[in-house]
């Protein structure tokens, strides 16, 4: 047995050719995809750098109009053009309708013998510290309202509850 033993250990392993040949394969195999993909994806997508003519120019996108005085093309169902002004706007020759005083309500509330004029930022800040609205709420309110700094909504706060303390005592 120990003669069969040293037998085995002195023989060399004999290696084959297998392994070498199927790497060789899927390198072949490999080479040869990756060749006709790019082949494939360069005839489909040009680079705009390749080859050919680039010295050529840029052809033109749009091509220039000039503004006439024909306005034949722009008139029809929706009036047609005139100048007012120096600038072109579209006028329609179609009657308004009437006006009917129960439906159409003008936007101004304007009664007679009354100028509005806008709240000042004391009479705001008096109402709303009437109404019992919290400091903070005020002093946002009339940042917004006003575009005022926060400095100067509290310094007005303070100066309307200064006068309103005034004018208790």
């Amino acid at each position: 047995m120990l003669t069969t033993i040293t037998l085995a250990a002195a023989e060399e392993p004999a290696r084959g050719w297998g392994g070498p040949i199927a790497l060789a394969i899927v390198a072949a195999v490999y080479i040869a995809g990756a060749t006709i993909h790019h082949h494939l994806r360069s005839r489909e997508d040009p680079s705009p750098t390749g080859e050919g003519d680039t010295g050529s120019g840029v052809k033109p996108q749009v091509t220039q109009v000039s503004d006439t005085s024909d306005t034949d093309r722009d008139t029809g169902w929706w009036g047609r053009i005139v100048e007012v002004g120096g600038r072109r706007v579209r006028a329609t020759d179609a009657p308004r309708p009437a006006r009917d005083a129960d439906v159409d309500l003008d936007l101004e509330d304007d009664e007679e013998g009354e100028d509005e004029e806008p709240e000042s930022i004391e009479d705001v800040i008096g109402k709303m510290l009437d109404r019992g609205h919290q400091y903070a709420e005020i002093v946002r309110h009339v940042m917004e309202e006003f575009e005022v700094s926060e400095a100067t909504a509290k310094r007005r706060i303070r100066d309307v509850r200064a006068e309103r303390i005034a004018a208790a005592s």
